[in-house]
């Protein structure tokens, strides 16, 4: 008699369960050294960004100021219920109003979100006109990824979350219109912790310009793109000038031929 087969299924991340042992992991040697590159990496990537307010979703470094190379002049931080943050709520129905974000910032959070897609909605419903919306997720074309495919079933963080593509995220981007800026992938050592070994291979980082493709994280930076409903006055001006002119040339030509071809005018 055959037996049933039993299929392994792997349980899609919740946000708001998955913060604080994520905040755990971050504490580790490895967590530490991944927001050491991760700050000099935001401090280039957040030069342009300029506005009164932003938010960032999720606080799994406390200790660490990520909006620091921005020219926003506040920062909201919104975290899971318990933990340390200016606002408590769930990535999916953020207690935020509409358009009165200059920039969200998502740390991990589509990585353990069981809705990515109502996720975008909702920073894109915060973010005002041209807003920027900063994505950070472990990329799944790396050793990272590996360890993700391998250990995920065990159900420990970061390695059970759900890691997507640059790609995948860029098209899910451009459904909402916006337009990528900047999309890096950073931190090629490998992913244990073990504080030692990640000092000495701190030199792979020489290299990481040719070999960011295949870095552990990746920085993903979209502007927020809004058309206007109707064309601006100014536009519209300069595109009835030409007409203008081509029609007084015509009436031009045509009263100079009336004349040539008229007796009475010579």
């Amino acid at each position: 008699m055959n037996k049933p087969m039993i299929k392994l299924t792997r349980r899609k991340p919740i946000w708001i369960d998955s913060q604080r042992p994520l905040t755990q992991w971050y504490s580790s040697a490895l967590g530490q050294s991944i927001l050491d590159r991760l700050e000099v990496q935001l401090q280039g990537s957040l030069s342009d960004v300029f506005g009164y307010q932003g938010l960032q979703i999720g606080n799994v470094a406390p200790d660490r100021d990520l909006f620091k190379g921005s020219g926003l002049h506040r920062r909201i931080i919104l975290d899971a219920p318990g933990s340390q943050a200016d606002i408590h709520g769930d990535v999916l129905h953020l207690p935020v109003a509409s358009d009165t974000m200059k920039l969200v910032m998502f740390f991990n959070t589509l990585d353990f979100c069981d809705q990515p897609h109502q996720a975008l909605r909702e920073a894109d419903r915060v973010l005002s006109d041209d807003g920027q919306l900063l994505i950070i997720g472990f990329n799944p074309l790396s050793a990272f990824g590996a360890r993700h495919v391998l250990t995920g079933w065990r159900g420990n963080a970061p390695w059970n979350g759900r890691f997507y593509s640059r790609t995948r995220v860029t098209d899910w981007l451009s459904v909402l219109n916006y337009r990528v800026q900047t999309s890096d992938a950073m931190f090629i050592r490998l992913p244990i912790d073990s504080e030692g070994l990640l000092r000495r291979t701190r030199r792979l980082e020489r290299v990481e310009p040719l070999l960011s493709g295949i870095g552990g994280l990746y920085v993903l930076l979209a502007r927020k793109q809004t058309m206007p409903l109707t064309p601006s006055r100014r536009h519209w001006r300069r595109q009835q000038r030409p007409s203008v002119a081509v029609s007084s040339f015509a009436r031009a030509r045509e009263t100079a031929a009336m004349r040539k071809s008229d007796p009475k005018t010579e």
